[in-house]
């Protein structure tokens, strides 16, 4: 291959071309978020290190909550029919609302899950980064995966100035806090002439006297199983480390975030698939064999890289005593499989339409997240210490992989025998001279 032919390779637009880049992006993001750690780790120490993780996965999961899978809602709409962006922003917009409130005033009117010096910092972030999130998913439906992800990197960018700077400072640590939020809020501001400019073209192209009956039900049915599928993933990357801290202290909840700083890149992957394959998945079908056989090709000797990398970088960055010698190899192992099943799930999200098969398979992997995995890494944690948190999501995550792939399997099959059937009802129409004709649900 020469290099005109791996230039225009690279500009053709499809979904290996959108992975490529939009993980290379990710790559640095996770530079980024190891260098924002060590600059804790170095200013603050390790509980402190512990404390900033902790109130990261709060936010987190406490987003999807509130969020109930509209932006993603917004993502996939633009991608299958651009002419519904206005809509889609609209839905989102009015429903996001009540959500939010319902799920922020229970938790900051109790004190279980967040410290009450932490509650100002907490309802800010999730509003700066609700706004952040919806510019980030209008450009994703536009198939700009890799520009919605320089925003991300930009957003980390301004946060890790504001660390440097309030720590040489030597600000109070809960201050640092609500530089996440200033950060989200400056990446917003950057992303909006791209955003406007896009919001007119589509203005321009589309016209919503198409849409007919769409409706918000419809709308709403999208958002949940995105919801779903996303709690299923993020619960799994983030209920260690809220669990962590109760059975063990926020000083091991530190140790555990500087050796899981390095092995997450692994799940840099895992995080692309979303982005990338389930918007993609919605428009093209893909090779399932050949698609697993190339990211464990990609895989296996990415993930012996960072186990190397895990016992070299992190007694170097943070300090000899972080040193661990098992912990890295629970954490790879774990996140390995955490690509895996990304990639499988978010195929059968993006290609399959609601039914009840479909929110069968994905309640279910919500609950293996949420019950299963909770339940799990609290009693291994309890008699393992923090070894127990990956052990547990491996256990989990390997049966999450073989119930998307047989649901997957399902009801590819169940599409295929409907596409015979409808062959042979045209066949049939045509022998007898019928003029009925019917559309074929995979075109």
């Amino acid at each position: 291959m020469n290099f005109k032919e791996l230039k225009e390779r690279i500009r053709a637009g499809n979904t290996t071309t959108h992975l490529v880049h939009t993980f290379l992006i990710y790559g640095l993001i996770a530079l980024s978020i190891i260098v924002t750690k060590v600059l804790i780790a170095r200013f603050y120490g390790q509980e402190e290190l512990g404390l900033f993780s902790y109130f990261f996965s709060l936010v987190t999961i406490v987003f999807l909550f509130t969020s109930l899978g509209f932006p993603e809602a917004v993502t996939q709409t633009i991608v299958k029919e651009p002419g519904k962006l206005r809509r889609a922003v609209y839905y989102a917009s009015i429903l996001i609302v009540p959500s939010t409130m319902i799920i922020i005033l229970p938790l900051v009117l109790t004190n279980f899950f967040m410290m009450p010096e932490l509650k100002v910092h907490f309802v800010v972030y999730i509003v700066a980064y609700t706004l952040f999130y919806f510019t980030y998913s209008i450009l994703r439906g536009f198939k700009k995966f890799a520009e919605g992800s320089w925003y991300s990197l930009a957003n980390r960018i301004i946060f890790i100035a504001i660390v440097i700077w309030l720590g040489l400072r030597q600000v109070n640590f809960i201050s640092v806090l609500f530089g996440l939020s200033v950060a989200l809020v400056l990446a917003t501001i950057i992303s909006l002439p791209r955003l406007i400019l896009f919001w007119r073209d589509n203005w321009k192209n589309n016209s919503e006297d198409k849409l007919g009956d769409w409706s918000k039900k419809e709308f709403i049915s999208l958002a949940f199983s995105l919801f779903l599928m996303q709690a299923g993933f993020y619960l799994l990357r983030e209920t260690d480390t809220l669990i962590i801290p109760y059975l063990t202290g926020f000083t091991q909840l530190g140790l555990y975030s500087a050796h899981s700083s390095i092995s997450n890149i692994i799940r840099l992957i895992a995080y692309v698939f979303p982005v990338v394959v389930l918007p993609m998945a919605a428009i093209s079908r893909y090779k399932m064999k050949e698609s697993f056989y190339k990211i464990i090709k990609l895989l296996v000797p990415f993930s012996l890289l960072i186990l190397i990398a895990t016992y070299v970088f992190v007694p170097l960055l943070y300090g000899e005593q972080y040193t661990d010698y098992i912990l890295p190899i629970f954490l790879v192992i774990s996140s390995a499989l955490l690509v895996i099943y990304s990639y499988f799930n978010s195929v059968f999200v993006g290609e399959n339409k609601s039914s009840r098969f479909y929110f069968k398979i994905l309640t279910i992997d919500f609950l293996l997240s949420l019950i299963v995995n909770t339940g799990l890494i609290i009693i291994l944690v309890r008699s393992l210490g923090i070894l127990g948190a990956p052990l547990a999501t491996t256990i989990v995550v390997i049966i999450k992989i073989l119930l998307n792939i047989y649901g997957i399997k399902r009801l590819r099959t169940q599409s295929g025998e409907k596409s015979d059937t409808i062959a042979l009802k045209k066949e049939k129409d045509i022998n007898t001279g019928s003029l009925l004709t019917v559309d074929n649900p995979d075109s």
